[in-house]
C-alpha cells in the first residue's frame, strides 16, 4: 500500500478569525489550513512533538493525512489513506495514537453499501512512526449492516486496544426502538492479527464521542455516555490496565445527573489527567437545564467530587479538555454570547486546581453548526495546542496556542 505520499501547502498564520480582533481572544499563534480540512484531532507524535490527524476532501475522494508540528509551524504531511467510500462525519472522527516504541495506529470508517446507516472501522498501523501503513483491517468481525463508530485508541509496549460503539443488534431487529447500541473492544498485538472481542458494557448510548486519559500508573480511564433503565444517559467510566489477565474494570458513573432523554444528544464527555489529579468536563441537560459541568478527582481515589458549573450564557456542549507538562488544566466548550453568536469559550486551572481566572474567557468566534464539529487540545510545556474546525466560508481547520498560568 502507497502510504509515504506527501503534499506540500502553505499555512496562513492569522490574528483572529471571524472579524475578532487580536486584543478580543486568549488564543495566540492562530494558524488556517486550507479550505476542505476538517475533523482534527491532536496527539503526541512519536517524538514527543504535536502531531494532527485530519481529512482533507476532494470531489472524488477522502485523503486522512497527519502533519509534524515544527519550529512554530505545521510541516509537510503524510499521508495515512485515501479512500472515496470514507464516511466524513462531523463528530465521530478519525483517530491516531504513537506507542513510544515507533509504532502508530489510524482508523477511520467506511460506508457500508447494504444500509443508509451502516458504516465499518477500517484500521492500520504503521512500523516506522508514521510513515508507511499496513493494509487496512477490522476490528470488528461481524457482517452485520450497521453501524460501527467513535473508536478510541490505548497503546501500550505490546500493541494497542481499540475500543467502539458497536450497533450489530439493531441489524435486522423486529423492533428498533428497542435495540442496543454496545461498547465493544478488542486488542491489536504487534505482529499479530485483531484478537478476540469483548462487550464492555451491552447498552450504551449511541452516537456519543467517548474520550480517556492514561493515569501515572500507566492505566487509561474511559468515558463514555451511557443508555441507562428509564433512558437516563449519564457517564460511566471504564479502567484498562495493560497486560493484565483480564484488562478492562467498571469504575461505575461520573455523576448522577439523571438525564432522562430517549435520544442520544451527540455531547461527549473530557477527561484529562495530571500525576496528582484528573479533570472531567461534561454537558447534560436534565431538568431540561442546560449546563456544562466539571469534577476533580485527587490522588488515588476513583471518584470524582462534587460537579461545578461552568458556562454563564447558554451551553452547546462540545467539550475537551487537556493538561500541560507543568500540570495546569485546560477546558473548553462551546456557549451563547449576549449578542446571540456563539464562541470557543475556556477556562484554566492552576496544578491544585485553582482557576486562573473568576469567570470563564472567550477564546475565539465559532460556529454552532454542525460542520464545525468538536475541538482537540494537547499539552506542551505551560500551554496547549488547540485544533477545531471553521465552517465558514469553507470547512478548514484552525490550529491555536493556549498560553498557561504565568
Amino acid at each position: 500500500m502507497t502510504s509515504n505520499a506527501h503534499f506540500t501547502f502553505s499555512l496562513l498564520i492569522v490574528l483572529a478569525s471571524a472579524g475578532c480582533h487580536s486584543e478580543d481572544i486568549s488564543f495566540q499563534n492562530i494558524q488556517s489550513f486550507p479550505i476542505e480540512t476538517q475533523v482534527p484531532q491532536l496527539v503526541k507524535g512519536s517524538d514527543g512533538e504535536p502531531t494532527l490527524l485530519f481529512v482533507e476532501s476532494s470531489d472524488s475522494t477522502h485523503a486522512l493525512r497527519w502533519a509534524q508540528w515544527s519550529e512554530g509551524k505545521w510541516k509537510d504531511t503524510t499521508t495515512v489513506i485515501e479512500d472515496s467510500e470514507m464516511l466524513v462525519n462531523w463528530a465521530d472522527r478519525p483517530q491516531m495514537a504513537f506507542d513510544g516504541t515507533g509504532n502508530a495506529y489510524a482508523h477511520w470508517l467506511r460506508m457500508d453499501a447494504r444500509g443508509d446507516f451502516a458504516y465499518q472501522i477500517r484500521a492500520t498501523r504503521s512500523l516506522d512512526q508514521g510513515k508507511t501503513w499496513e493494509t487496512p483491517s477490522q476490528p470488528h468481525r461481524d457482517t452485520s449492516v450497521a453501524e460501527h463508530g467513535f473508536a478510541q485508541w490505548l497503546t501500550h509496549e505490546n500493541g494497542a486496544a481499540l475500543t467502539w460503539l458497536d450497533g450489530r443488534d439493531y441489524d435486522q431487529h423486529p423492533h428498533p426502538e428497542i435495540a442496543r447500541m454496545e461498547l465493544r473492544t478488542a486488542e491489536w498485538p504487534h505482529d499479530q492479527d485483531w484478537q478476540e472481542e469483548l462487550v464492555l458494557d451491552s447498552s450504551v448510548c449511541s452516537c456519543c464521542p467517548m474520550d480517556l486519559a492514561q493515569l501515572p500508573d500507566g492505566s487509561f480511564e474511559l468515558l463514555y455516555r451511557d443508555r441507562l433503565q428509564g433512558e437516563i444517559r449519564d457517564f460511566s467510566r471504564s479502567r484498562y490496565v495493560p497486560g493484565d489477565q483480564n484488562p478492562w474494570s467498571s469504575l461505575g458513573l461520573l455523576h448522577a445527573d439523571h438525564w432522562e432523554i430517549a435520544a442520544c444528544p451527540v455531547n461527549g464527555a473530557a477527561l484529562s489527567a495530571s500525576s496528582t489529579r484528573a479533570l472531567a468536563l461534561w454537558y447534560s441537560a436534565a431538568d431540561d437545564l442546560a449546563i456544562v459541568k466539571g469534577a476533580w478527582r485527587i490522588g488515588d481515589s476513583i471518584h470524582f467530587g462534587k460537579p461545578f458549573q461552568l458556562n454563564k450564557q447558554f451551553p452547546i456542549g462540545r467539550v475537551a479538555s487537556a493538561c500541560d507538562q507543568k500540570g495546569n488544566f485546560y477546558g473548553i466548550w462551546l456557549e451563547t454570547n449576549e449578542t446571540g453568536g456563539v464562541d470557543w469559550v475556556g477556562m484554566r486551572w492552576n496544578q491544585d486546581g485553582t482557576p486562573v481566572t473568576l469567570e470563564s474567557e472567550i477564546l475565539v468566534p465559532a460556529s454552532e453548526r454542525r460542520a464545525g464539529g468538536f475541538p482537540t487540545m494537547i499539552g506542551l510545556e505551560g500551554e496547549v495546542m488547540v485544533a477545531w474546525t471553521n465552517p465558514t466560508p469553507e470547512p478548514h481547520i484552525m490550529t491555536a496556542i493556549w498560553k498557561g498560568p504565568e
